[in-house]
């Protein structure tokens, strides 16, 4: 009976072995949507040390998503595949997202295509 209860052990510690890494993967996600009229969220939070992932999507166009002092800077193509950012802020702030590359006549002009990471202090 224990020599059953053995082998059965040793067929599935490599399923929960190999399951393992996915559970300790605390990196947590953002869907983002970018136009020339607006950026959604107009506001990210996150904590100092924190892993980050953003599925950035452009809905009319090519659009730039570049948070400048973070070194992050990508270019977004038009459609439903969204690009993803993976990133770990290593300090405080607030951190402006622009647009990196020029998507129209209104690029540059007003607050329409721009938006915040807010990291704080982890706790």
């Amino acid at each position: 009976m224990r020599n059953r209860y053995l082998a059965t052990l040793l067929l599935v510690l490599p399923f929960i072995v190999a399951m393992v890494p996915a559970f300790a993967d605390s990196t947590r996600t953002i869907d983002a949507t970018l136009s020339r009229d607006a950026f959604s969220p107009a506001r990210i939070e996150a904590r100092r040390g924190e892993k980050m992932r953003l599925n950035v999507t452009a809905t009319d166009g090519v659009q730039g998503f570049q948070i400048k002092e973070l070194g992050l800077d990508a270019r977004i193509p038009a459609g439903a595949t969204a690009v993803m950012l993976d990133f770990t802020p290593s300090e405080a702030g607030t951190f402006e997202i622009t647009c990196g590359k020029y998507c129209g006549g209104n690029h540059g002009h007003g607050n329409a295509t721009r938006a915040w990471l807010v990291v704080t202090r982890e706790d």
